[in-house]
């Protein structure tokens, strides 16, 4: 086969798979496998091999529903035995359900000629909608339908391997067929994502209330009659599903303010520190004129900023004197430079790009992607190290815990070694350089493999102070889910000078990360501004 002919998966790749996930999770996961999941094993293995292909083909596509007509694989020559030997074995039922969601199943044309009171003008949607107020019976004559079972032993299997009920068995397939290039881990050092078969428990209860949220939301139910007895207390208490709650308290708390419950709405917030749930509550109790407590909580903001927009709104709303909230951005918007220009077709910053260039500067629409750059090629050895216990599966492209305080606080030592090592410029360049060579091509979150990023890091190396550009690395290494973003648009340069824009158009606002990473470079001398650009007449 010649390096650039497609690669051909296996008739049966999905089987493979799956049995490469099930062996996996049984090896990694044996302290929280128990009595449902093993007898999933045993009874999914004893199927012949065309009967665990019909089920996978099942189980991967979307809907617990499948019309056995439309049923068809190459790799499956008897459809209907495989289907016969699924049913014996408790896998699947065959027309033992009248759920109304069936009625999807068959095209808007089969649903008139079997019911004649549709009109021909209806929408399938609209029949859909009547068909389900009604107890009109499923379409079963002459019609197989089948209900895939032991859907939650799959999920929770999967689960155990992907980390959440999202994973995707397709990523098997983009890794092997080559979209997707994965930097290769040692898997003798993966770790488990769960530590206890509570905490995998939790995260899949609050992946199925989610779910059950949304659909009384979509019925328009009363939904906090439906909220009662939630074990928010066991769900924050576990590190992998702390994550999952947290978010799910920020959704209904806003649900609610929405609603304009503020009492709610407050004390759903008030279960976590996650951001931005300080800052509402500060506005929710400003706005319930408890003016005492929303000081105090702004204050605690003020002194531990779990980021740039609630340290940049702590310090507003304690400034404030009847002045809108975000002071700070529009003070540093005024007394930025400004430049005159046409207005543009393109996009702004392409515009005032080649407002530059005519003036003889060379540069780039830099934002995150040169800053992301400089951060992965610096730290790709670090960022993809097994022995902090954050890789799990080998289809990983990211540490599990880059977005926690966790990263920083388990690797600080390393990162601090790794750039008193590049202590001259040289030693920086030369670094990237060949990480950019080794590692082209391969998956890394803060990686563009663009043609222009290292002609343009080696620009920023030899320009920019090496002692700015190390702390700028290292404080992006202490929040990765916010300072990884915010940072100038553009990135100026000539023979004898530099510079970073970020550029605003006449009715364009500061964002609290770019009011942050506009004040931090300035502070570690890399040469920053705001540039705000006014149309000509």
């Amino acid at each position: 086969m010649s390096k650039n002919d497609p690669i051909i998966l296996p008739e049966k790749y999905y089987l493979d798979y799956f049995n490469y996930l099930l062996e996996f999770v049984e090896r990694q996961y044996d302290h929280i496998l128990d009595q449902p999941e093993y007898l999933f094993y045993q009874s999914f293995r004893d199927l012949s091999e065309p009967a665990q292909c019909l089920y996978l083909r099942f189980s991967n596509r979307r809907g617990n529903y499948f019309r056995m007509s439309k049923i068809s694989y190459v790799e499956i020559p008897d459809v209907q035995e495989a289907k016969e030997e699924l049913f014996h074995h408790g896998f699947i039922t065959i027309n033992e359900n009248d759920d109304p969601t069936q009625f999807r199943l068959f095209t808007k044309d089969e649903l008139q000629s079997y019911f004649d009171f549709f009109d021909r003008s209806q929408k399938k949607s609209d029949m859909l909608l009547e068909l389900s107020e009604t107890d009109i019976p499923i379409i079963h004559e002459n019609e197989e339908i089948a209900e895939v079972l032991k859907n939650e032993e799959v999920d929770f299997i999967k689960l155990l391997f992907f980390g959440s009920r999202w994973g995707r068995m397709t990523d098997f397939v983009i890794r092997d067929v080559g979209n997707v290039k994965i930097e290769k881990l040692d898997e003798t050092k993966f770790k488990p994502w769960f530590e206890s078969r509570e905490e995998a428990l939790s995260v899949m209860h609050i992946s199925q209330l989610k779910r059950m949220i949304r659909e009384i939301r979509e019925a328009e139910l009363p939904l906090e009659e439906y909220l009662d007895d939630i074990p928010w207390e066991t769900w924050l208490s576990h590190k992998q599903s702390r994550k999952s709650a947290e978010k799910l308290l920020l959704d209904l708390a806003y649900y609610f303010e929405q609603l304009q419950r503020p009492d709610i709405a407050l004390s759903y917030y008030s279960l976590t520190d996650k951001s931005p749930s300080r800052e509402r509550r500060v506005r929710i109790l400003d706005k319930m004129e408890q003016r005492p407590e929303a000081v105090d909580l702004a204050q605690n903001m003020l002194d531990n900023p779990a980021n740039a927009s609630e340290l940049t709104f702590a310090t507003d709303f304690l400034n404030r004197k009847g002045i809108r909230i975000n002071r700070s951005m529009t003070e540093r918007l005024k007394g930025a430079p400004s430049i005159t220009i046409e207005k543009p077709e393109q996009r702004i910053e392409s515009a005032v790009l080649e407002y530059f260039e005519a003036k003889g500067w060379d540069g780039i629409h830099a934002e995150n992607f040169l800053w992301r750059g400089l951060f992965g090629l610096v730290f790709w050895n670090i960022i993809f190290d097994e022995s902090h216990g954050s890789f799990h599966h080998p289809l990983q492209r990211q540490p599990s815990d880059l977005n926690d305080a966790q990263f920083f606080e388990s690797r600080q030592e390393l990162l601090e070694n790794q750039l008193k090592h590049l202590n001259t410029r040289m030693k920086l360049k030369k670094h990237v350089e060949n990480t950019y060579e080794n590692k082209n091509g391969l998956a890394n979150r803060f990686v563009y493999w663009h043609e222009s990023l290292l002609p343009s890091l080696d620009v920023l190396i030899s320009k920019a102070p090496l002692k700015g550009l190390k702390k700028v690395l290292m404080e992006m290494s202490k929040n990765m889910k916010d300072n990884s973003s915010g940072f100038p648009d553009l990135f100026i340069w000539n023979d004898d000078d530099y510079h970073f824009y970020e550029v605003k158009s006449p009715n364009d606002q500061l964002s609290a990360q770019q009011l942050f990473w506009l004040d931090y470079l300035s502070q570690s001398k890399i040469k920053v501004d705001v540039l705000r650009v006014n149309y000509t007449d």
